[in-house]
């Protein structure tokens, strides 16, 4: 009765137009690496968008950057002082309490209704930074380097990603949405 009473309606008034469902989405992963010359991209789907802004939301990045010298203080304290990897954590605390807002606002604002594109660009070394005392993890560097161009093209890009992510030292990033 309902339905036979919705027709005539629809047929009564011709201007009526259905409600029309959005358009699928393809399912995509949450979190995709690109390797792009002095950088690299990641991509987010919708929902990793939102898991990595409620991480971000939960992050008190004064806290974060806090501990982070404090453990650069400790390392050139230590009875073996590193003041290389000292330094990395004391730049990584300046990166967390000065970037940490921007990149949460950036999210917020400019996220598509597909996710988002974040861009990072900076310095990048030719190889990877593999310590010399680290011999055996520098072969399995190696291995994967070789059989890379094996790789079906989303895993090779993946990795090829993770590379250039270890690679860049960060300088600049932004934002875009995702259609």
């Amino acid at each position: 009765m309902l339905a036979t009473l919705t027709i005539a309606l629809a047929l009564a008034d011709p201007d009526a137009r259905p409600e029309v469902a959005p358009p699928p989405r393809l399912v995509a992963p949450l979190v995709e690496l690109a390797p792009l010359p002095n950088g690299y991209r990641i991509t987010l789907s919708r929902r990793g968008v939102e898991q990595f802004r409620d991480l971000l939301e939960s992050t008190d990045e004064k806290q974060a950057a806090a501990l982070l010298r404090d453990r650069a203080k400790n390392m050139r304290a230590g009875e073996t002082p590193d003041d290389a990897t000292a330094g990395k954590l004391e730049l990584i605390a300046f990166v967390a309490g000065s970037q940490i807002p921007a990149l949460r606002t950036e999210l917020r604002d400019k996220a598509g209704p597909g996710g988002a594109v974040i861009t990072v660009s900076g310095l990048q070394k030719a190889d990877l930074p593999i310590p010399e005392n680290r011999p055996l993890l520098r072969r399995v560097a190696g291995v994967v380097q070789g059989v890379a161009p094996l790789l079906p093209a989303d895993a090779r890009d993946t990795l090829l990603g993770l590379s250039a992510m270890s690679r860049t030292t960060p300088l600049t990033w932004r934002v875009e949405p995702r259609e």
